[in-house]
């Protein structure tokens, strides 16, 4: 096993017991959204303020902005870290941000049970980890707000890349 796959392996390993430490184990649904919020601006930071006070997402040609309770706007402070989304630009269902070799899905549902109270409307937030011992492509969806693990392959989700052609989870 190389340094690079153990390291990968580890940090796979560290963020699946972050995420039932801080997510799965929290009492009730405003701690996990207030704990997913700052995992996004752990992981995912804006220019300006926090995931915590965004109304709404949406993107600008190839950029993720973030509107905020007050009116102003803002970007990722890392663009690149927007790779892809569903939905309309306007309007999106998901958007996928990728920090190194993870793949973040926050999702969207104005009625669902969480997002109808989020100011953002996140109904969930995943986090793609690749399923020990199977290939590359096959990934395992972590959800931070919801208890359950999606197994997918990793084209079983049809993502749009911010330039308009298809995305796939094993794009670098």
């Amino acid at each position: 096993m190389t340094m690079t796959t153990m390291h990968t392996n580890t940090a796979a390993h560290n963020l699946n017991n972050f995420i039932e430490e801080q997510f799965v184990a929290t009492s009730t649904n405003a701690d996990k959204i207030n704990n997913a919020k700052v995992f996004l601006d752990d992981n995912f930071p804006l220019t300006e303020g926090s995931h915590a006070d965004v109304s709404s997402y949406v993107i600008y040609y190839t950029h993720l902005l973030a509107f905020m309770k007050d009116g102003s706007q803002c970007g990722l402070q890392n663009p690149c870290q927007f790779v892809a989304l569903t939905g309309h630009k306007s309007d999106p269902t998901s958007i996928v941000l990728k920090n190194n070799d993870t793949h973040v899905e926050v999702s969207f549902d104005r009625n669902g049970e969480l997002g109808a109270n989020d100011p953002a409307h996140i109904e969930d937030i995943q986090v793609a980890l690749p399923i020990k011992n199977l290939p590359t492509p096959y990934k395992q969806w972590v959800s931070m707000l919801h208890s359950r693990c999606l197994p997918t392959e990793g084209n079983c989700k049809v993502f749009t890349a911010k330039d308009g052609t298809d995305y796939a989870m094993h794009q670098r």
